[in-house]
């Protein structure tokens, strides 16, 4: 059988980006259950292999030393070797480990996978950065790919492998899955739980759990044109889901196999079918699971009522986001092509405030066509919705990521030079490197708004905390990103 190790590489994380965290690698594991009946297939997380932590001037890489990663190449001797790639600022990780692969054997097929590689394939292909790139989903392409080796035929002509062949780049998009259904759940038993459970940064920015949680995702793709998302690029743009019954099954797996009762539903989607959503939750409490959830991603408002929101509480939701985006209707509708009312959010977050439910909203501010107006109209919403209704807010700069309309905007109109992993790393923070400047603001100008506001943030953060000590208390000993992006306002 052929013998295959799927890697997670080590994070390089710069002085303004989030926190680390460390998190079950879902995409990985998914893979893993769909081959691991035609090959022998390991695991290597540098998040938790031989963790160490490394300390740079510039910045700091957490996880498994590339030395000791050549070596357990080396004893795992694999014919082929999958690397994902989450984001495009922790591409560079990737290729030292395809570059290290090849040093230890040549035959080694290295093929990267994930979110970067669906969008960058072509760029990491000519540059020789790996044997081939999977793009969108992985599990029936690396199946494919490990059934054709075992039968010694060439990988070429494989459905979502992209290639380089007679100097050009050869790809044959392969269908989304429509039935996720058909998926074995994640093979839990590639990993060892407690080197998860029993880690410090296990979701250390995720949200307030506890220690025993772990990430759930039952549906995949997004219907929307949010022009700064990249999110259809890997998943498409339909919508798919897994049935209410499969959901429940996988929930039931995690409590009685693995002890967690404690689940951050990462979908990008997770209410988008109300029927489907309002069973799940049904379910939760008929089965009485009595498990705590949150949706790290956030939620569209709009699919959201008190009734909802009500019902989510019940069966165990502890932690909600939205994503407003913008204090501008224009913004949202015509530039952010968001398709959401204000009013309707205002709406929520009353409800929100009502039934005790912690709320944290996701803002963006910077994009081509805003005017300095317009961003202060948004930040000085995200404090009013803080100091009103205790909704924490959450703001990012646009960052114009690879293949997004955004993206293509900025290109077009030359608003943006070549960006490295650093450029992205911290692009979306409040204190970074802010790749996007137009005739209506200026990099400084934005800076200036973003330091009035951190401003105001303190003095919020301060009335917030004395009304709710018992959430600071409990953030305190999360050591949640929340309260320690409030510590560091504070030094500042």
């Amino acid at each position: 059988m052929p013998r295959v190790l799927l890697i997670n590489p080590p994070q390089k994380y710069f002085g303004s980006s989030r926190m680390f965290n460390v998190y079950f690698p879902i995409g990985l594991l998914y893979v893993g259950a769909m081959i691991k009946k035609i090959c022998d297939v390991k695991i290597l997380d540098c998040l938790v292999t031989d963790f160490e932590i490394l300390k740079k001037k510039e910045y700091t890489l957490y996880g498994t030393s590339f030395k000791r990663i050549k070596e357990i190449i080396k004893n795992e001797n694999p014919d082929i070797v999958g690397i994902s790639i989450p984001f495009s600022a922790q591409s560079e990780q990737a290729i030292k480990i395809s570059r290290i692969c090849k040093e230890v054997n040549p035959k080694i097929i290295v093929i990267f996978g994930g979110p970067d590689a669906s969008v960058r394939y072509d760029m990491l292909l000519k540059e020789k950065t790996c044997d081939f790139c999977v793009v969108g989903e992985g599990e029936e392409t690396f199946f494919e790919v490990v059934k054709k080796f075992s039968s010694k035929q060439n990988l070429y002509n494989i459905e979502g492998l992209a290639y380089k062949k007679d100097k050009k780049i050869q790809y044959k998009a392969r269908p989304f899955i429509k039935n996720l259904d058909s998926l074995p759940l994640p093979a839990y038993d590639l990993i060892n739980i407690n080197d998860y459970l029993k880690n410090k940064y296990l979701y250390a920015t995720r949200g307030d759990l506890g220690k025993k949680s772990i990430s759930i995702i039952t549906s995949r793709g997004c219907p929307f044109n949010c022009v700064f998302c990249s999110i259809k690029l890997h998943m498409g743009n339909g919508w798919r889901a897994n049935s209410p019954d499969y959901v429940i099954n996988h929930l039931k797996l995690c409590i009685n196999k693995l002890g967690i009762r404690n689940f951050h539903f990462e979908d990008d989607n997770f209410s988008l079918d109300r029927k489907r959503f309002e069973a799940i939750l049904d379910k939760i409490i008929e089965n009485k699971l009595n498990i705590k959830w949150d949706v790290p991603n956030g939620l569209r408002a709009d699919s959201l009522d008190y009734n909802l929101l009500k019902k989510m509480k019940k069966s165990g939701c502890k932690m909600i986001k939205i994503a407003i985006e913008s204090g501008n209707q224009y913004v949202l509708d015509k530039i952010i092509k968001k398709n959401l009312s204000l009013k309707k959010v205002l709406e929520v977050v009353k409800d929100c405030k009502k039934l005790k439910i912690v709320l944290i909203a996701f803002y963006v501010v910077g994009l081509p066509g805003e005017t300095l107006d317009n961003i202060k109209e948004t930040l000085n919403l995200a404090i009013k919705l803080l100091r009103e209704y205790d909704c924490y807010p959450y703001v990012s700069v646009a960052t114009p990521l690879y293949g997004t309309e955004l993206y293509n905007i900025c290109v077009k109109n030359k608003i943006i030079k070549k960006m490295n992993d650093k450029d992205f790393a911290t692009a979306t923070q409040i204190d970074g490197n802010h790749p996007i400047s137009t005739k209506e603001f200026s990099k400084d100008d934005l800076d200036k708004a973003l330091k009035e506001y951190k401003s105001e943030l303190k003095k919020e953060m301060v009335k917030y905390f004395l009304r709710h000590p018992g959430i600071a208390l409990d953030k305190l000993i999360h050591k949640s990103l929340v309260l320690g992006d409030f510590f560091k306002l504070i030094k500042k």
